[in-house]
């Protein structure tokens, strides 16, 4: 029988007892980082590789075998997380569950941002930043979501992008220092997107005039132009009217929805 079976069949029997002792999670993490990394890899190439192309029954069926494998890989990687949410009063079997559950979870932000700068796989940090998509983390998760897009590496544009993601819902103005020079910087390609388009929800001179200065981003500027028309910028108006007869009709689009939010 191979470890990881083995380790599977024990890992679902002894679950809950596994996790009550410090030396339980360290000698949980030891064993993953040591066996399961390099395995996940080959797992998620050879997914990828399926998802690429049309699958046979054969093939299909092997996808839903690697996608249970790795969702039990990474379920091991964030237990003492699922432990310390049990303890807090959200039950759940992995993090991407907080994401599509319905049911609000305060009591799980604190320990979400806690997490958030460890040393995850990127499915689980993936999990965790969405998860702190959510009004109760306004004013709470946003440094933290910070730090970590400045410190993801940029070739990692999707969870960048993510990151963005989850600042659109938990912006406040105190943010606004740490969000423009992000913003302001073209190294940082697509992945800005949602923070221009969070700074749509923070009314200040400062931002609108940033923003007016990136609708000459065309990477940007359909972003810039929906934060703008969120802020009904008369300033914005006349510059957005010269973005009508864009080469790009995204631009264009957006222009027109801008022009009707300011009126």
């Amino acid at each position: 029988m191979r470890l990881w079976t083995r380790l599977v069949r024990h890992f679902q029997k002894h679950y809950r007892n596994f996790l009550k002792t410090e030396l339980s999670f360290k000698s949980l993490f030891r064993v993953y980082n040591n066996t399961y990394m390099n395995e996940i890899e080959e797992l998620e190439k050879r997914f990828r590789e399926l998802a690429s192309k049309l699958k046979t029954i054969e093939e299909v069926a092997e996808t839903n075998r690697i996608g249970e494998k790795l969702s039990f890989l990474r379920s091991i990687e964030t237990s003492e997380m699922l432990f310390e949410l049990e303890q807090a009063g959200v039950k759940v079997n992995t993090i991407w569950d907080l994401v599509h559950t319905r049911v609000s979870y305060p009591t799980a932000i604190g320990i979400l941002i806690n997490h958030l700068s460890k040393n995850y796989h990127i499915g689980n940090k993936e999990a965790i930043i969405r998860a702190l998509a959510v009004k109760e983390a306004i004013g709470k998760a946003s440094s933290a979501l910070i730090a970590e897009y400045l410190k993801t590496p940029k070739k990692e544009e999707n969870l960048r992008w993510v990151i963005g993601n989850s600042i659109f819902v938990t912006i406040t103005k105190d943010d606004v220092d740490s969000i423009l020079p992000i913003v302001q910087d073209r190294i940082n390609g697509m992945s800005r997107g949602r923070f221009v388009c969070a700074l749509g929800k923070v009314k200040s001179e400062k931002v609108e005039g940033v923003l007016i200065n990136l609708l000459d981003d065309d990477e940007v500027a359909p972003q810039a132009l929906d934060a703008l028309g969120r802020l009904k910028s008369q300033r914005a108006k006349e510059k957005i009217r010269s973005l009508l007869d864009h080469p790009q009709p995204l631009i264009r689009t957006e222009a027109k929805k801008a022009l009707k939010k300011i009126k």
